[in-house]
């Protein structure tokens, strides 16, 4: 006999809060967003001087001036466009709690479309990639 188990309860998964910022490339040479403010909504690789053409290509930095930790975007090219998340500060390994949503060919057939439910206050810019600590 099991005493006092209780009733079922709902475990529907909580819907994400904050403002989607949406990224997703297209064709080999763009990251696009909306949803957040930024430099813009296209990071163009041959005319901005902090992105990359193929492989590693890109670091976007989504920061709030409410939040301490904020989160690095890291876009990588190879034919199709995938994209990592990580903290954005080294004084913590502990990643925002923003929704993040990851989908394949939504916006466009060769590229994951990546949204994170970040604070409306929230902005996009590129910032210098990691090198390789030699």
């Amino acid at each position: 006999m099991f005493r006092g188990k209780s009733k079922d309860v709902s475990t529907k998964p909580q819907e994400p809060t904050g403002t989607p910022a949406i990224f997703w490339g297209a064709s080999d040479r763009m990251i696009c967003c909306k949803g957040i403010a930024g430099e813009g909504d296209e990071f163009n690789i041959t005319s901005h001087p902090k992105l990359q053409d193929g492989g590693y290509v890109a670091m976007l930095e989504i920061s709030s001036p409410d939040e301490e930790q904020g989160v690095f975007i890291h876009a990588f090219y190879s034919g199709h466009w995938s994209f990592a998340v990580s903290p954005s500060s080294e004084e913590s390994d502990n990643i925002p709690a923003w929704g993040v949503v990851r989908e394949w060919g939504t916006l466009n057939s060769h590229s994951e479309t990546l949204k994170i439910y970040c604070p409306n206050s929230s902005s996009v810019k590129v910032i210098d990639r990691i090198e390789v600590n030699g």
